[in-house]
């Protein structure tokens, strides 16, 4: 696991080294939706609360999309979200992910966001979705700060022409051609939106695909999440 912080909150990236899963999710899976043993997960899920001293942390269930929810206390994983926004503290938050960014996002006045973006969220814009729901929630993102996990890279990640068309449209920076087919870049596409909205963000170098300790769909097919998650302490 890695760590680090933003703002006044702490993030945290896990992998698959340790853990209870077994099989394709060796060792340390935290998706409940990808045929996993339950009570592997739960224990899994239970290793990373202990880590961050809570009792339970609050995942997203990604659908690709630009939804973003507001989450108060704790509940259980929140349905086709790619976001959750809090100011609550000691609410950890975490989006999962096997390729697609993770985000761990953070305010100067209290806020946080965890995100999970893959091609389709950059299109649709799941990070400004996020701003834009915590500023419908109170917040005036004061010096907003992003670290984004590990991500599968330009060069594992081809993809076809229609799908590259639909990225350029909104992304130019990251519709790529690497050895003569078209990819996406997500860690480029992101740097461009995070310039947009005002963001100042940090980079885990780690290509999914082409690190073992972590979980990758485009190499691995069936397969387990690593998750980044945040939070806030109280003071």
């Amino acid at each position: 696991m890695i760590s680090g912080s933003l703002h006044d909150a702490s993030w945290l990236v896990t992998d698959r080294t340790v853990g209870a899963s077994q099989g394709a999710f060796a060792f340390g899976n935290l998706a409940v939706h990808v045929g996993d043993a339950p009570e592997a997960v739960a224990a899994n899920r239970a290793e990373l609360a202990d880590r961050l001293g809570v009792e339970q942390v609050v995942f997203t269930r990604a659908a690709h999309s630009r939804n973003v929810e507001y989450v108060d206390s704790v509940v259980a994983d929140v349905p086709d979200r790619d976001g959750l926004v809090t100011d609550r503290p000691d609410l950890a938050i975490a989006a999962q992910g096997a390729d697609c960014a993770m985000i761990g996002m953070a305010t100067a006045d209290g806020w946080i966001a965890a995100v999970h973006c893959g091609w389709q969220g950059l299109v649709r814009g799941v990070v400004a979705s996020a701003i834009e729901r915590m500023v419908a929630a109170g917040s005036t993102v004061q010096a907003p700060l992003a670290h984004v996990g590990p991500t599968i890279c330009a060069q594992c990640y081809p993809v076809d022409a229609e799908r590259a068309q639909q990225v350029a449209a909104v992304a130019p920076r990251a519709a790529v051609e690497i050895g003569g087919r078209p990819a996406v870049d997500l860690r480029a596409g992101l740097a461009s939106q995070f310039e947009e909205l005002g963001i100042a963000a940090t980079w885990d170098p780690r290509c999914t695909a082409q690190s073992p300790q972590l979980y990758s769909h485009r190499r691995d097919g069936r397969t387990g999440r690593q998750a980044l998650a945040i939070l806030r302490r109280s003071a």
